[in-house]
């Protein structure tokens, strides 16, 4: 896997460190015979060789330039501070270089105000995506052929991908660390980094796997199990909620998020678990209860299927990380 993170002026350098350490730690984790075999490579790709300017005051020292002949399989653009436009005029040769490793087969990541390069490429024409809230206004004037959603922080259209923020952009990348490396990858580093990554408030998502444009009813559902999690849940509860009949809903779920109703209440309930056992002092049985299950011990068994530790040790673990440097 060849990863590159495209670097211009005023880029954050949290959308490069996080996704990075992220995607190497993933990628070593591999058995050793494949880390030979198909080796992965992370790449910084700039105007020129000279570290770009970033509001950090740090030094990213570009790997090759924009003019290089490397193909990428995955290409990530971070966000920028303040208004992007003067990242335009300096980088006039990103747009090409987008276009071209689009056409042989590279996916395209794009962060806040970094979907911008995406935008001015034409790439997203006639396309969804999503932005920076802040900066959604002048966005949708500027680009009025791309379909922009306000509610989503996350979207996916033909390999243009979309995140709202820093937060959101690590969801991305652990779906992209499932789709490269396995799931069971994606949930050791999701156990591992999951503490640095707080879960966006801002709901519902465009879920990776729909290609459609935004179905309110299942936005409803989302938010709807969210916000009900200690209750017994069901399909058909959900589908009478959001007014659909219970095929109906079940199809429309599964084109828009790419998984089953209960396969996305499960995965939800111990994202919630895990965000309770890291933030507060619950016991076991009173995090299984909050976020549905009445039986402790089936709750655990469940979380370390997930997670392949129990919910004490993962508590144990993360409060280790927090308070020992």
């Amino acid at each position: 896997m060849k990863v590159a993170f495209a670097l211009y002026h005023r880029a954050l350098v949290t959308g490069v460190s996080l996704a990075a350490e992220m995607l190497s730690s993933a990628a070593s984790l591999r058995p050793r015979q494949q880390q030979k075999s198909a080796p992965f490579e992370i790449k910084l790709v700039a105007p020129t060789l000279e570290p770009p300017k970033v509001p950090a005051g740090l030094k990213l020292q570009p790997d090759i330039t924009f003019s290089d002949e490397q193909t990428f399989d995955t290409i990530i653009l971070p966000p920028m501070w303040g208004n992007p436009m003067s990242a335009l005029h300096q980088a006039p040769e990103i747009i090409p270089w987008l276009k071209k490793q689009y056409q042989q087969g590279a996916q395209l990541v794009a962060t806040g105000t970094g979907v911008i390069w995406l935008a001015e490429s034409g790439l997203l024409d006639n396309q969804v995506a999503t932005t920076h809230w802040y900066y959604y206004d002048k966005f949708a004037t500027r680009y009025p052929k791309i379909r922009l959603n306000r509610q989503a922080s996350i979207t996916a259209a033909n390999g243009l991908f979309c995140t709202g923020s820093i937060n959101s952009q690590s969801e991305m990348i652990l779906y992209l660390i499932a789709e490269n490396f396995g799931q069971k990858t994606a949930n050791t580093i999701e156990t591992h980094f999951g503490h640095e990554i707080s879960k966006s408030t801002q709901q519902p998502f465009y879920q990776i796997g729909g290609q459609v444009q935004f179905d309110e009813s299942i936005a409803l559902a989302q938010d709807w199990m969210k916000r009900n999690l200690s209750t017994p849940i069901t399909a058909q509860v959900i589908a009478d909620h959001c007014g659909l009949p219970l095929r109906t809903f079940n199809r429309k779920f599964k084109d828009q998020v790419g998984e089953s109703p209960h396969q996305y209440l499960q995965k939800i309930r111990m994202e919630v678990a895990q965000q309770l056992l890291r933030d507060f002092s619950m016991s076991v049985q009173d995090v299984a209860e909050q976020v549905g299950y009445k039986d402790a011990y089936h709750f655990s068994t469940r979380f370390q299927k997930q997670f392949s530790m129990t919910p004490i040790q993962y508590r144990r673990m993360v409060k280790a990380k927090i308070y020992n440097p």
